[in-house]
């Protein structure tokens, strides 16, 4: 199925119900030409890849001539030009860990694609492997990780790209969209009946759905009072943004929406976290064995886990009820979606728990 172009931060709980994107059919003698031309890269054959969860974009397997291997994003669209910039300032750093696009023969780090007004192409080294969501990690891998993202941290590149891209102001951005989808499923009749069995339950839950707002907004007021170490930090660090390669060496990939935040922007993937994937309390100690020890803002932590809830059912209450190229099937899948958040001990009642002493960090 199709949607509309447009990317979710969140982790895509509905991209992983819809289905991967259907091969966009693009020309790829087009793509070999662009290559060459933006490259220098004398392409002897492109592979689409149905991967990934980003749905304004395609991935291709790139193969030289000589043999060499790339991996290929075709953006349907403008790039995130910040975002490229601060993946490839970390691994000129020295930062390895980190996929970084190859630069063009004019030190660009996208090129337009051949023929498709408006479409760009990005070039990246290719790793054979898998994400951490399928995988899983070791410990030297959690280890691994936890070392790389405390290097972006402590990077400093922070104010090199401030103006560029976003600073944290607590400001709860997805509460518009959820007040809205409430509003909708209040007083209007649906045809389809996902639509109409989402607006059934959301009119059960708008109590509860109220009181998570509130306590997410007064959270934020909270936080914009206190004085935070602001860091550069990736936003979106989940398992399915961390590659493991077939030679057991992590990447932190999918750069497109860095943030200028607290340092528990990232942490919110870690620590208790069921995002993409859960993570154990003892992968969370091999993490922070690498990562060293940090006082972590509780409130800080719960205001980012309760964003995340209300950006996702806030992202599938608006493709549920007003895309309308989804399959009756798909929204169906994205309404049991949104349920399972308020499943008792789901993701909505263990947004507030956090077992600190069992970890080597300890609540500022």
């Amino acid at each position: 199925d199709r949607r509309p172009k447009r990317r979710c931060k969140s982790l895509g709980r509905l991209h992983l119900a819809v289905g991967m994107r259907d091969d966009p059919g693009l020309d790829t003698a087009k793509i070999a030409a662009s290559l060459q031309a933006g490259y220098g890269l004398d392409v002897a054959a492109a592979h689409y890849l149905p991967i990934g969860y980003d749905l304004d974009a395609a991935v291709y397997e790139a193969v030289a001539a000589r043999g060499e291997r790339y991996f290929l994003k075709v953006r349907f669209g403008p790039v995130s030009e910040p975002g490229l910039e601060v993946a490839r300032a970390l691994v000129d750093g020295g930062i390895d860990r980190v996929l970084a696009p190859l630069r063009t023969r004019s030190g660009g780090l996208w090129w337009p694609l051949e023929g498709s007004a408006g479409y760009t192409i990005v070039l990246y080294p290719f790793i054979e492997g898998e994400n951490a969501m399928v995988n899983g990690m070791s410990e030297e891998q959690w280890r691994a990780f936890g070392t790389t993202l405390r290097a972006v941290h402590d990077s400093g590149l922070g104010e090199r790209f401030r103006g560029r891209v976003s600073v944290e102001d607590f400001a709860l951005p997805s509460a518009a969209l959820v007040r809205e989808m409430l509003a909708l499923t209040t007083d209007t009749a649906f045809e389809s009946r996902a639509a109409a069995r989402f607006a059934a339950f959301w009119r059960e839950q708008a109590a509860r759905i109220d009181g998570m707002l509130a306590r997410a907004e007064g959270l934020g007021a909270q936080l914009q009072r206190k004085t935070f170490d602001l860091v550069l930090c990736h936003a979106d660090i989940h398992a399915a943004n961390v590659m493991v390669g077939d030679d057991d060496r992590i990447h932190l990939i999918d750069w497109d929406g860095p943030k200028i935040a607290p340092r528990e922007r990232d942490l919110l993937f870690v620590i208790g976290s069921r995002i993409a994937r859960p993570v154990e309390a003892r992968e969370e100690a091999w993490f922070f064995g690498g990562y060293g020890p940090v006082g972590i803002d509780p409130d800080a932590l719960v205001y980012y886990r309760y964003e995340r809830i209300i950006e996702d059912i806030g992202e599938i209450g608006k493709s549920v009820i007003l895309d309308f190229t989804l399959s009756e099937g798909a929204r169906s899948a994205a309404v049991d979606l949104a349920m399972e958040l308020f499943v008792p001990s789901g993701d909505i009642d263990r947004a507030e728990t956090i077992a600190f002493d069992r970890w080597p960090h300890r609540p500022t």
